[in-house]
């Protein structure tokens, strides 16, 4: 075999490749294949040799198993290409381990000898996954090992469609069920690309759409925007325990003129402020202790005239000369570290308590501040490839992810809203 054979590439992804000897097939099938989650050329060929050195040596020094006494299933013979379900993550920790000769026992492997020790594998694929995630992960493993009773290898098709069945009859929403089948389908796609199951059963799979559709988010209305900027926060500084200090005040402003998510406007540090020549700008980026959801969320927003002039500016400076990192520095972090987790939760009961806002429409969340900011830059013109890099989305078009805008479009497309309420001024 050539080395170039052991390469292959699959949705712009270099996979590993290496046939299998006649005498070995009953326990691995006609073909090894492995995601290397990278497309250099240059890093999949190290990778895709180093690989092929650790298979032809397990082959030379494994038992060999006579076809007559053990056949070849038919569906273990020239399985398709794999689609990767999970998000690619770094390839270094992945391969780190995926590259790992199994044990030379015919067995199964350890690393899939059970629901919990497949997350094990899947949880040290990458260490640098956010700890909310592991917490899922492992919360949705043992659920699910619960109810199946079955290791991955027994696991057929059916079995996956009767968990499925499970949670819409126990009363779980049809998107959380697809949410938990992704995190299901993501750990048996480990194992199938490093070789440890012949197949991933949960690859593909759709919950069916219920009839009605499920309640989505919506826009704030005017009215909800007056009763959420009118209340005893504003009118009489007030700062409920639980509110962050000076966050309640400034994340709801912040969140209706930047269309910013909340996790993105929790971590912000006062370094991230800029005072730029075209004005002040929020740098949202991920750092020690902050994350973005995409690679896109990594952006600049220049700030509305409207916070700025409601005292927005005054207050960074006086965070700045009091020395605090955070720009919300009295934000308590939640338990897996998310600076925005505990504000979140203060937030909805602020929404619907009649002592604060007294929303009772539960379409009207702490996202609908971002509904509001993409529905009031359509009303006013703004571009939509503009509007997608003021609040990081991912542009539908292969053309979008070409270049950048420049800041003076963003600068512009900001100054030419105007705000559905007035904002009040914090003192």
């Amino acid at each position: 075999m050539s080395r170039t054979s052991y390469l292959t590439t699959h949705h712009g992804s270099f996979w590993f490749q290496i046939r299998v000897p006649m005498a070995h097939q009953p326990r691995h099938g006609l073909r090894v294949r492995t995601n290397l989650q990278t497309n250099d050329p240059a890093v999949a060929k190290t990778l895709a040799l180093r690989l092929a050195a650790e298979w032809l040596v397990r082959f030379s020094h494994e038992p060999e198993v006579p076809l007559d006494e053990h056949p070849l299933p038919a569906e273990i013979g020239q399985p398709p290409l794999p689609l990767v379900v999970a998000p690619p993550e770094p390839v270094a920790p992945a391969l780190s381990r995926a590259a790992q000769a199994a044990p030379e026992t015919s067995g199964p492997s350890p690393h899939v000898a059970d629901m919990l020790a497949l997350y094990r594998y899947w949880r040290g694929l990458n260490t640098d996954r956010a700890p909310s995630t592991v917490r899922e992960f492992e919360r949705l493993t043992r659920t699910f090992d619960k109810f199946m009773q079955k290791t991955p290898a027994q696991l057929m098709r059916t079995d996956i469609t009767a968990y499925w069945d499970h949670l819409l009859q126990r009363g779980d929403a049809r998107k959380t069920v697809t949410k938990k089948l992704s995190f299901v389908s993501a750990m048996l796609q480990t194992a199938y690309d490093a070789g440890y199951l012949p197949a991933n059963v949960a690859r593909g799979l759709k919950v069916p759409r219920a009839k009605v559709e499920t309640i989505k988010r919506m826009s704030f209305p005017k009215d909800s925007l007056i009763r959420i900027f009118g209340t005893r926060v504003y009118t009489e500084r007030a700062r409920p325990l639980a509110g962050g200090g000076e966050a309640i005040a400034w994340i709801p402003m912040l969140a209706l003129a930047t269309g910013a998510r909340l996790e993105e406007l929790c971590q912000l540090r006062v370094a991230d402020v800029l005072e730029h020549d075209l004005g002040w700008m929020l740098n949202i980026e991920d750092g020690e202790g902050q994350r973005v959801k995409t690679s896109s969320s990594r952006r600049l927003v220049p700030l509305h005239s409207d916070v700025i002039a409601a005292g927005f500016s005054r207050f960074v400076q006086d965070q700045r000369r009091r020395g605090h990192e955070w720009l919300f520095s009295d934000l308590e972090p939640d338990h897996d570290g998310r600076r925005g987790g505990n504000f979140g939760k203060f937030f909805a009961r602020f929404l619907r308590q009649n002592q604060w806002c007294g929303i009772t429409d539960r379409r009207l969340v702490f996202h609908s501040f971002r509904h509001t900011f993409k529905t009031l830059c359509r009303e006013h013109g703004v571009a939509e490839e503009v509007h997608d890099a003021l609040t990081g989305h991912v542009g539908s078009t292969v053309g979008r992810s070409y270049g950048m805008v420049p800041v003076e479009r963003l600068v512009a497309a900001v100054g030419s809203l105007k705000l559905p309420v007035d904002l009040p001024r914090v003192m």
